[in-house]
């Protein structure tokens, strides 16, 4: 498995559980979650780096912009994250067909260099043929989900409505996963709670909105 791999970063959520917030727009020692997922996705040679905004446009562009992330615009007002999956499915089977493609929620406030260069070093030990890959951490699923070019090229032939969370059925294709320790693949950010225990982790770091940094 040495196809090159692009990345998707999904960031048009509406942030209603915590608040009607932009969560990639959360600065972790003045640098967007956005900025940082792309900074440690380059560093482990995944390019080119894109993300599916729609809600919070105006704060979020300018931060794509300036992590040089091209930006792919969702219109719809009230865009779930199948619409999502499904937007970003079609536009990289268009720009590259024969990219292997990383899917990577905006919201992965742990996910580093490290954790992207172990899920494609296990990637490369897959047996060809396998459709996707994904972590696994005491035995609940995790992200980034790895999607080989031929299986974009099919689960964007989904029916409409159709999210990943159908076509990854086992009965669908050869769906594979490895065990892992790290927090960074499950550790994501819905809820103040989550908020609250990311500052505990991460601290001394200062952990707050672009409105409060200003």
């Amino acid at each position: 498995m040495n196809t090159p791999v692009s990345a998707i970063i999904l960031a048009a959520g509406q942030g209603a559980r915590l608040g009607g917030r932009a969560k990639p727009a959360l600065c972790v020692n003045g640098i967007s979650l956005l900025e940082r997922l792309a900074r440690a996705l380059r560093d482990a040679g995944v390019t080119p780096v894109r993300a599916v905004i729609g809600h919070y446009a105006d704060l979020l562009a300018p931060l794509a912009r300036r992590a040089a992330i091209d930006i792919l615009p969702h219109a719809r007002p009230d865009t779930t994250l199948a619409d999502s999956q499904r937007l970003a499915l079609r536009e990289h089977a268009r720009a590259h067909p024969g990219r292997d493609l990383l899917l990577v929620l905006a919201d992965l406030p742990l996910l580093d260099t490290a954790a992207i260069a172990e899920l494609l070093a296990q990637w490369r030990a897959c047996a060809p043929g396998t459709d996707s890959l994904r972590p696994r951490v005491h035995g609940a699923p995790g992200h980034p989900l790895l999607l080989s070019a031929a299986a974009v090229r099919s689960a964007n032939l989904l029916p409409p409505g159709a999210g990943l969370r159908q076509w990854l059925d086992p009965a669908q294709g050869c769906h594979a996963t490895f065990d892992s320790d790290n927090r960074a693949y499950v550790t994501d950010l819905d809820t103040p709670d989550d908020l609250r225990a990311l500052r505990r982790a991460l601290a001394p770091a200062v952990i707050d909105w672009p409105s409060e940094a200003a």
